[in-house]
């Protein structure tokens, strides 16, 4: 018999969203490696890509939003294959869209 483990949830919504550095680095990179595996490409300027992201949010929810829009950009250009770079200015534009 399975046990439910009860969710803890914060009240601080500053806690509850926001990661510290190497938290958004490592929750940025495991979605670029989805991105990379998914699509059986290698993005070469990742660690910009990442870099690019925590610069700008460490909001746990805006880091998937914006990697989710990535996801779609590469699948919306489905003639990516092999080594791609992601344009930094894609990285940029899409974060002064996501509030």
């Amino acid at each position: 018999m399975g046990y439910k483990q009860k969710k803890v949830y914060s009240r601080d919504p500053i806690h509850k969203l926001y990661m510290n550095t190497e938290e958004a680095k490592a929750r940025a990179k495991a979605q670029i490696h989805v991105i990379e595996t998914v699509y059986g490409i290698r993005i070469t300027n990742s660690e910009e890509v990442i870099a690019a992201i925590i610069e700008k949010t460490r909001d746990e929810n805006k880091i998937l939003t914006l990697c989710t829009a990535l996801n779609s950009w590469v699948s919306m250009n489905a003639g990516l294959t092999g080594e791609i770079a992601i344009p930094l200015d894609l990285v940029n534009g899409l974060m002064v869209r996501i509030k």
